[in-house]
């Protein structure tokens, strides 16, 4: 079977790394899933949670211990809350950074797995746009809403690195969102001042809505689910 470059990620510190093995003949099988459901949330500490869900057996990770006295166990740590007896969630046990959610409700689910979006490389997060698994801008979009963005295309915001994001962002709330940050030092080194500024541009009075639903092996993840 052939396999497309195989998509890349890991945890901050380093310790968790894995593979997805992109089979050519196979990837409408691969999803990216958004989800504001609660019980995403939190576990991922962010009000919109996003993951790629993939075949168990496309996936393909491993553990490197830093130090002698350094486990399996202890780099790649799985949680199950009490109210969720049928999931699991992994993560490092060093850096924190949240990788898979994993269910086995309904029973069909058990053979796949959520990879935490974030966790994926940078240039392999671009790479999912190329593969067909985000929206073109004309099905995530209607055309009357982008024709009623007179501001599209200025730079108000810095990039966050990944076009197809940037993409989904621009027009609402947070992309007209700008971040500042600077740092000065007196020339004797004895005092150090830090600021920070976030300037919301005035531009649209309607907020365009950030796209959550289903086009294109895009969808709700509680959609899914339910």
């Amino acid at each position: 079977m052939s396999t497309l470059r195989p998509l890349r990620g890991g945890c901050l510190c380093g310790r968790n790394r894995y593979i997805i093995a992109l089979p050519e003949d196979g990837i409408n099988e691969a999803q990216v899933l958004f989800s504001t459901d609660r019980s995403h949330q939190e576990p991922l500490a962010t009000p919109l949670a996003a993951y790629i869900r993939v075949p168990l057996s496309w996936l393909h990770s491993t553990t490197f211990a830093f130090f002698d006295d350094e486990t399996h166990t202890m780099i790649r740590r799985v949680y199950t809350h009490p109210s969720q007896d049928h999931t699991k969630r992994q993560f490092c046990g060093f850096c924190g950074t949240p990788l898979s959610y994993w269910s086995e409700e309904p029973r069909s689910e058990a053979e796949y797995i959520n990879l935490t979006l974030g966790s994926l490389l940078q240039e392999d997060l671009q790479d999912l746009e190329d593969l067909g698994l985000i929206p073109e801008e004309g099905e995530s979009e209607p055309e009357e809403k982008r024709a009623a963005s007179p501001n599209r295309g200025i730079a108000l915001r810095h990039s966050f690195g990944v076009p197809w994001f940037d993409g989904m962002v621009d027009g609402t709330r947070l992309g007209r969102m700008r971040r500042t940050h600077g740092i000065r030092r007196s020339d004797d080194g004895t005092v150090k001042v830090e600021w920070e500024i976030i300037e919301e541009s005035d531009g649209l009075e309607n907020d365009v809505e950030m796209e959550t639903g289903s086009a294109s092996g895009k969808r709700k993840l509680q959609d899914r689910d339910g």
